[in-house]
């Protein structure tokens, strides 16, 4: 079946309300939530994070992610709540694990979806799991 009209979820309702913020985040969607060069399941494993989905595993288990995830999450957590976690250690886990343009892209990222969940929270509007990688 041939999808004629794509859906418009309750984010896109209201960023429509203003033009070109609308096909602002469109275009960071497309580039960054969606595409770019960081693994898209490494983005959703941050978001799902962000979002503090109930589903996953603890942070505190040594074996529940591997060394490049457990980075990319620790830096969501700094991100987000605490940017004193962004220290040389983290640095330097960060550096070992991701090229520049990734780290600039994954903390894009990051800050747009902490940024995009808390705001659309506050109109009310929680975006099913299967978008916490473009809400």
């Amino acid at each position: 079946m041939t999808r004629r009209v794509d859906p418009v979820g309750a984010g896109d309702a209201i960023r429509a309300r203003v033009p070109n913020v609308l096909r602002t985040y469109r275009s960071t969607r497309a580039n960054v939530l969606e595409g770019g060069s960081v693994d898209p399941a490494l983005k959703e494993l941050c978001a799902r994070f962000l979002a503090e989905d109930e589903e996953m595993a603890g942070l505190d288990e040594t074996d529940a992610y591997d060394e490049r995830e457990r980075a990319a999450l620790d830096w969501a957590q700094a991100i987000a709540w605490d940017p004193g976690l962004a220290d040389d250690d983290l640095w330097e886990r960060l550096h070992s694990n991701f090229t520049e343009p990734e780290l600039v892209e994954l903390g894009y990222y990051i800050a747009i979806v902490h940024g995009q969940l808390h705001w659309l929270r506050t109109l009310g509007v929680h975006p099913p799991r299967e978008q916490l990688i473009a809400p």
